[in-house]
């Protein structure tokens, strides 16, 4: 076991408790004596003070005014820093909700665990740079990345889809750096069950705490020496330095939920690194913003509707740093039991299809809803399933290349290859509405206009996403990536395919069916 943690100076500054403060400026006090009465007050299962039950159901019925905007007694500067004088009455009042606690406030022998699974981890390959658009623009991100979490999650932000790496029982063998991952979330989300119990904001009603269960963690792994291959942007608004993580607020979370992001650097748990900082600012323009060192193994919090109003920042330091950010990102459509829901909905609909398209078994029943299903509709359901599972799922799976899919050899492949499947019968229901309009057109079944138009505008789109991939998977900034990262053209076609690749011949087909048919 490691030595025990010993507060610091600087960690006396950073931890705030903002009831205590109320808006007034203070002076500091030596030795820790603020660090330690916030710990008093915020740590342990049973800290409730005067606040009320942690209830991750309750979330905000319409969105809270943004914290009131702190005007500095004494001219900051465009930041401060937790060695200001104002630090603390400024984060009770424009920064309500944002905690940073010490390393000590979680066991040395967790912190030595998570330390060498994190090695393990980046020793196998598991972190990656991803490749954003934004726009037109693509461009690799400066951190290499993973995600870990409950199986079938997946995190959605900057038009790519990451998958998670599951760290339950039954997808991990004994000993995996996974189950050490749940291990810190596990724990993660016990401290920020006692935060947000103590750490009331007026701004909200009290039984308004949002939601810990964190579901999901992305770690990032920056290394220094990266800054010699790579350009950093500078943080660009205040002057503070160059930034790994540029401004931003984080995406694709349940609202009101908290975000706690564990820290560690090779400067190791008694290291006196503190060159990594974050960066947080109000979106009110009138509140200084705040750079915040981090002690290796102490972790920060935002929490309830922080994320709103506030946007944050990684500023680079010298040392190489693993970062853990644990997450209650949504589940209503990043969930591989979602989509599996929606294709199995969208196959219902096939047999009409096929009934429409002529090639049902002669002598047989038609399908029980073949009279009462609108083609129009059959399309719709069946179109707007394929191109999802095309270029939500399958397509962002495969654009990170062979090694992501060996990485997640096991259950994302297996999941993946069964969404192929789904999409393969998905393209053969296309092919059925196709030849549906052929029978309208050559006189052998009624023309429906609507579902004309409804063919029509999905395989336009379509076509014009498989386009926009196309230049995406093109762009230069795959050139900064290793090979077996580049993207993988897969769904892939060939001459037994229902339909072709290239859906610009089979539109003009359908526009041709379109005129045959409403001329009779």
């Amino acid at each position: 076991m490691g030595k025990k943690h010993k507060p610091r100076p600087d960690d006396r500054a950073r931890v705030v408790d903002a009831s205590d403060v109320g808006g007034k400026v203070k002076k500091k006090k030596a030795n820790g004596a603020t660090m330690k009465a916030s710990r008093r007050k915020g740590g342990g299962a049973s800290a409730n003070g005067d606040g009320r039950p942690y209830d991750p159901s309750r979330t905000l019925s319409k969105p809270a005014p943004p914290p009131p905007a702190y005007t500095p007694r004494v001219p900051t500067g465009a930041y401060i820093t937790p060695e200001h004088d104002e630090y603390d009455a400024c984060v009770a009042r424009s920064y309500v909700g944002f905690v940073v606690d010490p390393p000590d406030i979680l066991p040395d022998e967790l912190h030595a665990d998570v330390a060498a699974a994190f090695k393990t981890m980046a020793k196998r390959g598991l972190f990656t740079r991803d490749v954003l658009a934004a726009g037109k623009t693509v461009s690799p991100t400066f951190v290499s990345r993973t995600l870990v979490g409950e199986r079938g999650m997946t995190y959605h932000y900057q038009k790519l889809r990451i998958f998670a790496l599951p760290w339950s029982d039954e997808d991990t063998p004994e000993g995996s750096p996974l189950r050490v991952v749940r291990r810190l979330n596990d724990a993660m989300k016990r401290r920020s069950r006692a935060l947000l119990t103590r750490h009331r904001d007026a701004r909200v009603p009290g039984d308004v705490t949002g939601s810990c269960e964190f579901n999901v963690t992305l770690i990032n792994l920056m290394e220094p020496e990266r800054k010699e291959s790579v350009a950093l942007k500078d943080e660009g608004q205040f002057g503070m330095g160059k930034a790994s993580v540029s401004w931003h607020s984080d995406s694709s979370l349940q609202d009101t939920s908290t975000v706690a992001v564990y820290h560690q650097t090779s400067g190791g748990i008694d290291g006196d690194d503190t060159s990594w900082h974050v960066a947080l600012k109000c979106l009110d323009g009138v509140t200084p913003a705040l750079r915040v060192p981090l002690r290796s193994h102490s972790a920060y919090y935002i929490m309830r509707d922080f994320n709103l109003h506030h946007h944050h920042a990684v500023l680079n330091g010298d040392t190489r740093r693993f970062s853990s950010t644990h997450r209650v990102a949504v589940t209503a459509k990043d969930t591989f039991d979602y989509v599996r829901g929606r294709c199995e909905r969208a196959l219902a609909v096939l047999p009409s299809l096929k009934w429409r398209a002529g090639r049902w078994p002669k002598g047989t029943k038609p399908p029980r809803d073949a009279s009462s299903t609108q083609l129009s509709d059959a399309v719709r359901v069946l179109g707007e399933t394929h191109r999802e599972v095309e270029f939500q799922w399958i397509r962002m799976f495969w654009l990170q290349g062979t090694r992501h899919a060996a990485q997640h050899d096991g259950y994302w492949t297996r999941r993946i290859e069964e969404l192929t499947q789904a999409w393969d019968v998905m393209e053969l229901g296309l092919r059925f509405a196709m030849d549906a309009c052929a029978r309208a057109a050559d006189g052998k079944a009624k023309a429906e206009p609507r579902a004309f138009e409804m063919l029509r505008y999905l395989l336009e789109t379509i076509a014009e996403l498989r386009e926009e991939h196309d230049a995406r998977t093109q762009s230069g900034a795959y050139a900064q990536v290793p090979d077996d990262c580049k993207p993988v053209d897969l769904p892939g076609f060939d001459d037994s395919s229902p339909l072709p690749r290239n859906l610009r011949p089979v539109l003009n087909t359908l526009e041709r069916h379109r005129r045959r048919a409403l001329d009779r």
